[in-house]
């Protein structure tokens, strides 16, 4: 049965789910757009032809339009305000992670999906994804034996970790979040998903160790547009230009990604600044180790110094060893005392949005348990928010040089 889909915020994320539903009309109507930007409001009177636009939530929340869930995509710091508004309206909701920036934020969403009894989808992605999927059946199947420790990494790329989290709109840990929620907590999810126990307590260790004024090239200035270091590798102009990263000028620009769109759209803004001399404070190294429950172990490391965008994985189970390369779609599970395994992952299905498969394999997952069908992956607040809790146990761990802090729920 088709159900009707409500997009609140039509940003990068907001677009993917809205574009979903395009898609797949079969499973999803879109009914409604919420946005305040005049740019995406034209923009969606285009690409969504008949889907009513509304400016303003509350202007939407006076229709009282059916619909069987709303995806909240608006800035991490209004999630609180846009959560509770639409569930106290009576909806359930796909919310974009984190869940809130602050604990006592999530914590009044989650209080007030149970006091409306209402389900709240957060939108860990990495979940759905053809290759955490086949390694989480792999896992229940026994196969590595009882897995006794898991070691992840999320290598953030060099140019990724200049844009969001060195210009962009999570690189300062007040005005957001720390690193570790803003990007990691899709990676405390993951190794809550994988090892299946609530995590006990946490030790960690990080730094902005680079991206600070000290380590400003002599005579650089504070926009690139401006600077004589042309062959900078964090210079904004070639960085937007460039194939790796175009895509990261959609902050900047609603105009074709033409070279000259980008260069002149750039010029002034915050994603001109020099990496060296803006406000950011967010770390770019943090390591995380993690105790479970029954005594097993992670270890998650964040890293910005990585020329590539991509996540690692090791676990290791009392029968055989898992290992593999999510981007790159492939795992290995190697036996003890027998045959190496290699298992190629197939994410061809997947017609919308990114991580891997990731966006596509969710709103499929979400179709089938709005439809009441097994969801695989699926899980509610109550379950998501320990992500959360991890990831803020871990900063509290780090800012105290490493102190273990236990997980309080």
């Amino acid at each position: 049965m088709t159900k009707k889909l409500v997009v609140f915020g039509l940003g990068q994320r907001g677009n993917i789910y809205a574009a979903f539903a395009k898609m797949n009309p079969e499973k999803f109507d879109l009914v409604a757009v919420i946005e305040n930007n005049p740019a995406r409001m034209e923009l969606a009177k285009t690409t969504y032809p008949g889907v009513r636009l509304f400016a303003n939530y509350h202007d939407f929340l006076a229709e009282k339009i059916e619909a069987d869930i709303v995806a909240v995509a608006t800035q991490d710091d209004d999630h609180k305000e846009h959560a509770i508004a639409m569930m106290e309206a009576g909806y359930d909701l796909l919310l974009e992670k984190p869940i809130a920036n602050h604990l006592a934020d999530c914590e009044a969403i989650y209080e007030t999906s149970k006091k409306y009894n209402r389900k709240v989808v957060i939108c860990h992605v990495l979940r759905y994804t053809p290759f955490y999927s086949t390694v989480k059946r792999i896992i229940d199947s026994g196969k590595l034996g009882e897995v006794v420790t898991v070691h992840a990494s999320e290598n953030v790329g060099y140019y990724h970790q200049a844009h969001s989290f060195v210009r962009g709109p999570w690189r300062n840990k007040a005005a957001s979040s720390p690193m570790i929620l803003a990007k990691c907590c899709h990676d405390m999810d993951i190794l809550r998903y994988l090892i299946g126990e609530k995590c006990l307590s946490v030790n960690s260790y990080g730094s902005l160790s680079h991206f600070t004024k000290e380590n400003a090239p002599k005579g650089s200035t504070e926009y690139c547009s401006d600077c004589p270091h042309t062959d900078c590798i964090y210079k904004a102009q070639t960085l937007y230009t460039s194939p790796c990263s175009d895509f990261f000028a959609n902050y900047f620009t609603t105009k074709e990604h033409t070279k000259e769109n980008i260069l002149n759209d750039l010029k002034g803004t915050q994603y001109d600044k020099c990496v060296y001399q803006t406000d950011n404070d967010v770390v770019d190294h943090q390591v995380t180790i993690m105790l479970f429950e029954n005594g097993k172990t992670a270890c998650h490391t964040m890293t910005a110094f990585s020329k590539e965008i991509y996540r690692d994985l090791k676990i290791h189970g009392t029968k055989a060893e898992l290992v593999g390369c999510v981007e790159e779609n492939w795992l290995e599970i190697r036996n003890f005392g027998g045959e190496v395994e290699r298992i190629e992952i197939d994410v061809s299905a997947a017609n919308v949005g990114g991580h891997m498969g990731g966006d596509y394999f969710m709103m499929n997952s979400l179709y089938k348990a709005l439809n009441g069908e097994a969801a695989e992956g699926v899980t509610y607040l109550d379950v998501s928010i320990d992500s959360h809790l991890m990831s803020f146990a871990a900063e509290e761990s780090r800012l105290n040089n490493g102190e273990t802090v236990k997980i309080r729920r």
